[in-house]
C-alpha cells in the first residue's frame, strides 16, 4: 500500500517560507550560470501558478524563498522548479541520481510581524553563515528591495515597513531567534544553521564533536538538551555523530 504524502500546513494569507536542500548537503551551484538558471525557472514557474515572489536566497548547498502563493499550487510550482533544475545540472555538470533533499519544507506565514522576521532572516543567511555582509551579498533579494526589483515583487513588503530607509534599519538587527520549519509532521524544529548555533550554545564548554566519545550518563544528558531545544533526531545525528537509535533512545526514556 503506497502512503500518500501528508498535507502541508496552510497558510490564510498564502504565504510561505519555502527551503529546499541539496542531498547529503550537497553544494546544488556550482557557478553563478546555475544561479541564474534557478532564478530564471523560479520566476517562470511562480508567474505561471499565478504566484508572487517575495524574497529569495541562494546559498550554495540550499535555496530560501518567500512566495505568495495557493497552497495547492505551492506544490506544484516547486516540483517544476526543482526537477527542471535538477536536469539541468545533472546534464551541466555530468552527473546522475538525485540532487535535492526530499521533500521541500514549509512554513505558513500567518501575520505580517512573522512575514517581515521570515523575510530578514532569509536575506540574513549569508551573514550568518560567515559568507557575506547582508547588504553585500548578489544572490538573494535584499539589493531588489534596496535598488531595482527584478524577480521580486517588493510593493506589499516596503508597505509595511513604510520606507527603504526602515527595511535596512530592520535588516541590521541580527535575529537570532530564527523561524522554526515545519516538518509537515506537526513538529517545529530549527532549520540546520539555527540547530549548529543553538546546540553550541546549549552544549558549551563540550564541542559538538565530542559529544559522542562523552560517558554515556552525559552523553544521554547533551543529548536531551538538544530535543528540548527542538533540534530533530536527524540533526542531532548529522551534528553529533551520534546514530539515530541511539539519539531517540536517550531522548524518549529521559
Amino acid at each position: 500500500m503506497v502512503r500518500s504524502a501528508r498535507a502541508r500546513s496552510e497558510s490564510d494569507a498564502e504565504m510561505y517560507h519555502v527551503i529546499s536542500r541539496g542531498a547529503g548537503r550537497q553544494i546544488i551551484f556550482e557557478d553563478n550560470n546555475d544561479r541564474q538558471r534557478y532564478l530564471e525557472l523560479l520566476q517562470n514557474a511562480i508567474t505561471e501558478h499565478s504566484g508572487e515572489i517575495l524574497a529569495w536566497c541562494l546559498m550554495d548547498n540550499h535555496t530560501h524563498l518567500l512566495l505568495k502563493i495557493n497552497i495547492s499550487d505551492l506544490s506544484e510550482a516547486m516540483r517544476a522548479i526543482n526537477s527542471s533544475y535538477v536536469l539541468y545540472f545533472n546534464k551541466k555538470h555530468g552527473r546522475v541520481g538525485p540532487l535535492m533533499q526530499g521533500r521541500f519544507k514549509s512554513e505558513p506565514i500567518n501575520s505580517d510581524e512573522y512575514l517581515l522576521t521570515a523575510i530578514r532572516y532569509i536575506h540574513q543567511n549569508p551573514e550568518k553563515a560567515g559568507i557575506s555582509k547582508t547588504k553585500d551579498y548578489h544572490w538573494s533579494s535584499y539589493r531588489e528591495y534596496t535598488g531595482k526589483a527584478k524577480t521580486v515583487d517588493t510593493a506589499f513588503v516596503l508597505e509595511l515597513f513604510g520606507n527603504v530607509a526602515e527595511f535596512e534599519r530592520f535588516h541590521k538587527m541580527i535575529d537570532n531567534a530564527a523561524p522554526c520549519i515545519d516538518d509537515n509532521r506537526g513538529r517545529r524544529i530549527l532549520d540546520d544553521e539555527s540547530a549548529l548555533r543553538a546546540a553550541r550554545a546549549i552544549l558549551d564548554p563540550v564541542r559538538v564533536e565530542e559529544v559522542a566519545s562523552l560517558p554515556k550518563a552525559q552523553r544521554d544528558e547533551l543529548l536531551c538538551k538538544l530535543k528540548i531545544a527542538k533540534l530533530s533526531v536527524r540533526q542531532i545525528e548529522r551534528l553529533t555523530g551520534v546514530s539515530k537509535s541511539i539519539v531517540a533512545k536517550a531522548t524518549t526514556e529521559a
